[in-house]
């Protein structure tokens, strides 16, 4: 072929190439434009995986799609790549680096099956859990707590309503960093278990989700409150929800941390779910789970414990407003156990309908009195359902007769170990007369002579018959149950009649349940919460702290003073401490030139109290080394009133007519005061007097043998003592007890004041006991069992109060050098002190046997460790306890170091022999620099409850001027010191030289110097 020929052939195959290119261009550019408008296979991947993604992950923008190179590899190794995981691990890589945009950081290779999906949603719900969490602490808390915002609420109510939100939010950020940093290097082999095992099993995670869960219902309670109290805090949260992108409210936001741990664990189900059991995510997943799910479970269980806390603390609500005269019903730890009417024995063999409450540590006894309008009353043999319901309640009035600590209360007799035979043998009985019965009328159709048979049967009959009378004086016996309350005049005893014996033995199960788990909630009650420390500034120098009592007149705030003394040796001060509305020294005024030894407070003369029997002593001694505190709303009693046994009858309220009529009379009389013209303001002298024995008083006992009264009201900066009486020897104790004060001198004798007719005090002819000696002293006195037991030198006397004769003696101490310094009484424990000794020693109140012995050297030493050396040395080797102090479950302690220590209380029966175990001191972080010279209580709440424990009182407290006051205030004076309960609000104070924080004992700039100051330490509890 020539070369033209050769030319011209392949210019022909070049057109015909150059026309199929076009070709190809055109169908390529129609299949692009089809392209644009339909979605790429690769772009159709579920919502749920493109959202799930990380913000470094983003996908191919629309219309774009792998390269023609990627067909060319799946059709080349497609089938290749379904028996080689490698190739098709290729395959999928390069599909993702052609389909995603990566950041520039480094690209992430992120496979596109259920497992990712999975783990994105993790990270996109913790981002969004984060957000509302910053939400909470950038957009709420912080500009409520900023000063542009001081007004609109409380600091310490925004901390309350944002408790733990910020350190969870701390945890969470650090959680979402972590899988932020997974994702950006994920793989197939990639792992995440470990994120949660390494989170969510911290102790301080699991601590502050436990403490905000705990916090969460009075989160929300502060918040109703607020936002009802404060309409600017209600603006402000309207308007900050509305910023919000979802409108959610502050409640909404608050309660997604309850949430979050319950979804944890079902994301990480689903991960479990789609994991390769050879993954190595899988263990770690399972463990994951494991530790999530037990914090989830924990968080349900105090959710549910909340709300079923907050239903019982409605519930005793609902019962405090039913019963009449019951206050201060509602407390944290109180639960409401079951509720039963009985018959409780009066005066002249009379029986009365009564209903007992029974709560987690207190026992009400209440009158059950018809409703008018009511068509019947409910029968006594009503039965206590599982749930409180008020449908038989709404029948009758209850009004508060008795109201006893469970700590008081023992049962006498137990029940009879064969009562379920006893139970037993009379369901066979009544199946043994049943069968004899139709015997009888068998052998009556006897056609026989059966005259044998009929004496046989007629025999058995009245065997039966006298066996079953036998059987029912026996079950009366069954349904009675005989309750010992201790008191300070002695143990006394409670009949209560039960209508069935199945409900005497429920009752008396759920009794001692109660009794046991009080017992074991002493331990884990939360520490007395420290308020501040109140310098007393010297006015003389060498003054100091020798004793304080709290009065028992209210003050125009409705509170209690507290008068704490000074000496030096040469002048008696008196300090008044005022609660109202922060503790603050009102007065220091100098009241005699002797040194202060003792103060007590003694409750105003009533006609209320001398109608009504035996009463229970009021403040036991309060001096400078032991003191007692008589504010026990729990263990008060209202006076019932003992019979010739000891026993306990309430005939108070004797009958509904009896009430009604009592009523009718008391308004008859509100009448006549309205009605009654005013009188002269001029009143005699004599009446003046009357009216002043009508306040309680104060009684100064000084080292030259003066004792100096006030009353409780005085200002003693203006007024004088309305009384004095000297005595030949020093005063070292002054006690209160059945309508008497005993004061006991330096020379070993006790005297006895009794009231006069018109209230006063005889102090012209006192009764006169001697009981120890000039060389043995009585230096301490203690109410104890309806006894009084008084400290001669190692020895305890116990000195009746009728016969006023010593009826027992013990040693408490083999150095007979070495006298008893402090003497506190709990329940049927009492706890003693010896002088220059370390150990507390505690015996039984009616076996006087001793107990158990504590030393608490060792806590004073570990609470000094922070101390220089050479004070720690100093302060070990002179170590003595020098204060006592019974409150609240807790026995306090106070040292010749400064350290004031605490222990629990042990409940106590008159059964008890010796103590095991050694109980768990507990070293308080606050306290003094030199000695501990008194510990004292003080009630917060006002003292209104007493009057309200006998109709008689409520009469009283009807009347107008200062009678009225005064019967308040004597009512309130008869609460003995046993051991406050939880019921009453108290301020434990204590009294030394200086103030130390062992926490940093000696590292602070201003260390020692207010050594020399007298000093009182405020605590809650």
């Amino acid at each position: 072929m020539s070369v033209l020929e050769r030319k011209a052939v392949l210019e022909h195959q070049h057109s015909v190439s150059a026309a199929a290119a076009a070709a190809g261009r055109r169908r390529l550019s129609a299949q692009q434009r089809r392209a644009d408008t339909e979605p790429a296979p690769w772009a159709k991947v579920s919502h749920c995986s493109r959202q799930s993604l990380p913000s470094c992950v983003v996908p191919a923008p629309a219309g774009r799609r792998p390269s023609a190179g990627l067909a060319w590899l799946a059709g080349r190794f497609g089938k290749r790549a379904q028996s080689d995981p490698w190739i098709s691990d290729r395959i999928r890589r390069y599909f993702l680096s052609r389909t995603f945009n990566v950041g520039p950081a480094n690209a992430l290779l992120l496979s596109l099956d259920t497992r990712t999906h999975v783990v994105g949603e993790l990270y996109d719900t913790e981002k969004s859990y984060v957000e509302s969490l910053q939400i909470l602490v950038n957009k709420y808390m912080r500009p409520l707590k900023s000063p542009d915002t001081a007004g609109t609420v409380d600091s310490g109510l925004v901390d309350e309503i944002f408790y733990q939100i910020p350190e969870i939010l701390s945890h969470h950020e650090a959680f979402l960093e972590v899988l932020r940093q997974r994702l950006s290097c994920w793989d197939t082999r990639q792992k995440v278990g470990d994120v949660f095992v390494e989170a969510f099993t911290k102790q301080p995670v699991i601590d502050t989700y436990t403490a905000f869960i705990n916090n969460w219902k009075s989160a929300k309670e502060a918040i109703k409150m607020a936002t009802q109290a404060k309409p600017a805090f209600a603006k402000f949260l309207e308007n900050t929800s509305r910023e919000h992108k979802g409108k959610l409210a502050l409640d909404a936001l608050l309660i997604m941390p309850v949430q979050r741990i319950p979804r944890y664990e079902l994301l990480i189900k689903e991960l479990i779910k789609h994991t390769q059991h050879d993954h190595p995510d899988h263990q770690l997943l399972v463990l994951a789970q494991k530790e999530v799910h037990e914090l989830a479970l924990k968080i349900n269980r105090m959710e549910r414990e909340a709300f079923q806390h907050e239903q019982m603390q409605q519930r005793v609500r609902d019962i405090e407003q039913l019963i009449e005269g019951v206050i201060d019903l509602v407390q944290p730890d109180r639960t409401f156990i079951r509720y039963d009417f009985v018959t409780i024995p009066g005066g002249l063999g009379t029986k009365k309908d009564r209903c007992l409450f029974l709560f987690s540590d207190l026992l009400l006894i209440t009158s059950i009195k018809r409703k008018s309008g009511t068509m019947r009353k409910t029968s006594p043999s009503s039965s206590s359902p599982a749930g409180f319901g008020f449908s038989v309640f709404d029948m009758n009035k209850y009004k508060l007769l008795l109201r006893f600590s469970l700590d008081n209360l023992d049962i006498l007799k137990p029940a009879d170990v064969g009562l379920k035979k006893a139970i037993r043998e009379a369901e066979n009985l009544e199946e043994d007369m049943s069968l004899i019965t139709q015997i009888s009328e068998l052998a009556s159709r006897l056609n026989c002579p059966h005259q044998a048979l009929d004496d046989a049967v007629k025999e058995i009959t009245n065997s039966l018959n006298k066996q079953m009378a036998e059987r029912q004086s026996y079950d009366l016996q069954l349904l009675n149950l005989q309750l010992s309350v201790t008191t300070p005049e002695g143990v006394e005893n409670l009949a209560i009649i039960f209508p069935s014996t199945e409900k005497r033995s429920s009752w008396e199960v759920a009794f001692n349940e109660a009794k046991q788990k009080l017992a074991l909630s002493t331990d884990r009650r939360p520490p007395p919460e420290f308020l501040h420390p109140v310098p007393i500034r010297k006015t003389r120098a060498g003054l100091q702290f020798t004793c304080a009592v709290a009065t028992l007149g209210l003050n125009a705030h409705g509170l209690r003073d507290v008068w704490v003394c000074n000496s030096d040796g040469y002048v008696g001060q008196v300090c008044v401490l005022s609660l109202q509305p922060e503790p603050t020294v009102m007065s220091c005024n100098g009241v005699c030139n002797a040194r202060i030894l003792c103060i007590a407070s003694i409750p105003a003369a009533s006609p209320v109290l001398s109608s009504m029997g035996r009463r229970k002593s009021l403040v036991p001694e309060s001096n400078a080394l032991a003191s007692t505190e008589a504010e026990n709303k729990e263990q008060e009693t209202t006076a019932p009133q003992p019979n010739n046994n000891g026993n306990i009858q309430l005939d108070s309220e004797s009958s509904e007519d009896e009430e009604e009529e009592e009523e009718g009379n008391s308004e008859s009389q509100e009448e006549e005061q309205q009605t009654k013209p005013q009188e002269s303001s001029k009143v005699p002298k004599e009446e003046v007097e009357e009216t002043d024995n009508h306040f309680p008083t104060m009684w100064l006992g000084t080292e030259d043998g003066c004792i100096h009264v006030y009353n409780c009201n005085d200002n003693i900066r203006i007024k004088k003592n309305k009384m004095k009486v000297q005595h030949s020897a020093a005063v070292h104790c002054i006690i209160y007890l059945d309508n008497r004060v005993f004061v006991s001198l330096s020379s070993g004798e006790i005297v006895i004041y009794r009231r006069e007719s018109g209230g006063g005090w005889n102090t012209s002819d006192p009764q006169k006991v001697q009981v120890g000696s000039s060389v043995a002293p009585v230096l301490r006195m203690l109410a104890v069992a309806g006894k009084l037991w008084c400290g001669c030198q190692n020895y305890i006397k116990v000195l009746s109060t009728a016969s006023l004769e010593v009826e027992h003696s013990f040693q408490v101490s083999s150095d007979s050098s070495r006298a008893v310094l402090c003497m506190v009484t709990s329940g049927l424990g009492v706890w003693l002190a010896i002088q220059h000794s370390a150990v507390i020693r505690l015996f039984h109140a009616t076996t006087y046997e001793c107990l158990q012995d504590v030393n608490i050297a060792p806590a004073v030493t570990k609470m000094l460790s922070a101390c220089d050396d050479i004070i720690r040395q100093h302060k070990a080797a002179c170590l003595r306890v020098t204060a006592l102090l019974a409150c609240k479950d807790l026995l306090w302690v106070g040292t010749s170091a400064g350290v004031l220590l605490t222990l629990p209380l042990p409940h106590l029966t008159s059964s008890t022999s010796r103590l095991g175990s050694p109980p768990n001191i507990v070293g308080v972080p606050h306290g003094h620099t030199g000695h501990v010279r008194f510990l004292t209580a003080v009630e917060t709440t006002e003292p209104t409850g007493s009057r309200h424990y006998h109709h008689r009182s409520l009469r009283c407290s009807r009347d107008s001027g200062a009678a009225s006051a005064s019967v308040a205030a004597s009512m309130a004076g008869r609460r003995a010191s046993l051991t406050p309960a939880a019921g009453c609000r108290l301020l434990v104070i204590s009294g030394g030289d200086g103030y130390e924080d062992f926490r940093s004992a000696g590292l602070s700039e201003a260390a020692g110097r207010d050594d020399s100051t007298n000093h009182l330490l405020l605590w809650q509890v």
